[in-house]
């Protein structure tokens, strides 16, 4: 490891007599964090099945650390949905936001989907926007999202101002988790040392300002928005948070107790402005790897108006609507979702889609494609809704891998139709029983040979 030897300067400035500290931490390992999917699973059960060896991580429910080396992103836990591999200081974010359960959030920059996953966990009564301007990071989030079988997620493709004409002061709370320069993250990942460069921080500097413009015209006056980096320097952090609430309007706010307590106060620049409040996370200090955070109360208003504008979707035809819902009473026995359609499949929600023309990726949880004159059900629809199933077939962990690998399962309950099948009461995803076979429907794109039993 060589670091650039502008960033050694900064470092030391930034850290003092601490700087010896952080170069030291570089001879251990990173923190490997994991999340439980409570909207799955409780802590008390998952830690009865869960095999591989994991610490709770002291004041926070469902965090963990693992205490093992071993890979476990193709266990039947990850697989299912059950747990989520983040980074311990990465899920202070979200945290940090106090999300409630009728809140309308926006996370801005969301793939691949740790800090969206959290927020959805939260909300139960609104939907929760998802936006990745690029195509193919939206396509893992959308795979993350579905894989933990969430239900009210709108996930968008747009950068930050065609977005803003979208949702004109429309959230609560906003998460702004921003490109940066990534110094946070050179312990863990090495190859940002090489990408690192002494004009990065401004350059990321200005392009912060103008995704957070755009999201203070998103946002409700009295709302809250949190700013987060994975970097250490100023000009990024508290540099970027002092200049935009200066320009419109807002407050910096204290962050809970428990987050303070595993994080250090944010740095003074000039002595006049107590960043106290701002909270950052170093690796010498044993909780995780980099991470700024800041969170923000918006006192301003701004005349950014609702536009008329069409929709990216459409509704279904009665013929349509009648097929979907059959199968809604065949498979769950509920009537009572909202549908629309797009690209030629539907999508179910438990909530009333907004009115958005661009840049839609999924709406709610897609329900399925409509194949002569029938609904072929989608693996999200088994993944949200399989705790609902009427017909719901317990696997155990060996029947639960094979299902994984592929094969087909004995029909011992001599079932017709669509079931879900689960592991430990998670929904693993779909299959038809025939006779005496349940046809797999476990997306091949998914299958796994390799898949850790």
């Amino acid at each position: 490891m060589e670091l650039n030897q502008t960033f050694i300067l900064n470092m030391k400035k930034l850290l003092k007599e601490d700087y010896q500290n952080y170069i030291d931490s570089f001879s251990s390992a990173s923190k490997r964090g994991m999340r439980v999917n409570q909207n799955y699973i409780d802590t008390k059960n998952f830690e009865k099945c869960f095999e591989f060896s994991a610490k709770k991580i002291n004041n926070f429910e469902n965090l963990y650390t693992l205490e093992t080396d071993k890979k476990i992103g193709n266990s039947v836990y990850h697989h299912a949905g059950m747990i989520y591999l983040q980074e311990p200081s990465s899920m202070l974010a979200s945290l940090a936001l106090d999300i409630q359960p009728d809140d309308r959030v926006l996370d801005l920059c969301a793939a691949p989907g740790g800090k969206t996953s959290q927020i959805l966990e939260k909300v139960d009564s609104e939907l929760v926007v998802s936006n990745e301007i690029v195509f193919s990071r939206s396509q893992i989030l959308l795979s993350n999202i579905e894989r933990q079988g969430f239900k009210n997620s709108l996930i968008t493709c747009l950068d930050a101002q065609t977005l803003a004409d979208e949702f004109p002061n429309y959230f609560d709370k906003i998460l702004v988790d921003a490109p940066c320069s990534g110094e946070g993250m050179f312990r863990r990942d090495p190859q940002t040392i090489e990408e690192w460069n002494e004009s990065l921080p401004e350059f990321n500097h200005i392009r912060q300002l103008e995704i957070l413009k755009q999201a203070d015209k998103m946002l409700k006056t009295g709302g809250y928005l949190l700013y987060s980096t994975c970097t250490f320097n100023t000009t990024e952090n508290e540099q970027t948070v002092l200049e935009f609430c200066d320009q419109y309007g807002y407050d910096i706010c204290e962050i809970e107790e428990r987050i303070k307590k595993v994080t250090r106060d944010g740095i003074s620049l000039d002595g006049k402005h107590d960043l106290k409040q701002t909270r950052r996370c170093f690796p010498q200090d044993g909780f995780g790897e980099g991470q700024f955070i800041s969170l923000l109360q918006k006192r301003s208003e701004n005349e950014n108006q609702e536009r008329r504008k069409k929709c990216g979707y459409q509704e279904l035809s009665r013929q349509e609507k009648e097929l979907a819902i059959n199968l809604l009473k065949e498979t769950i026995g509920r009537t009572d979702l909202y549908f629309a359609k797009m690209n030629g499949n539907i999508y179910v929600s438990e909530i009333e889609f907004p009115k958005i023309e661009k840049g839609i990726v999924s709406l709610g949880v897609r329900f399925g494609s409509i194949e002569k004159n029938r609904i072929t059900p989608h693996h999200q629809f088994f993944k949200a809704y399989g705790q609902e199933f009427i017909n719901k077939v317990e696997l155990s962990k060996d029947e639960a891998y094979q299902y994984l690998y592929g094969l087909e399962l004995e029909n011992k309950e001599n079932l017709k139709g669509y079931a879900c099948v689960l592991f430990e009461r998670v929904p693993l995803g779909g299959v038809k029983a025939s006779n005496n076979s349940l046809k797999n429907h476990y997306p091949k794109g998914l299958r796994n040979k390799k898949i850790e039993n």
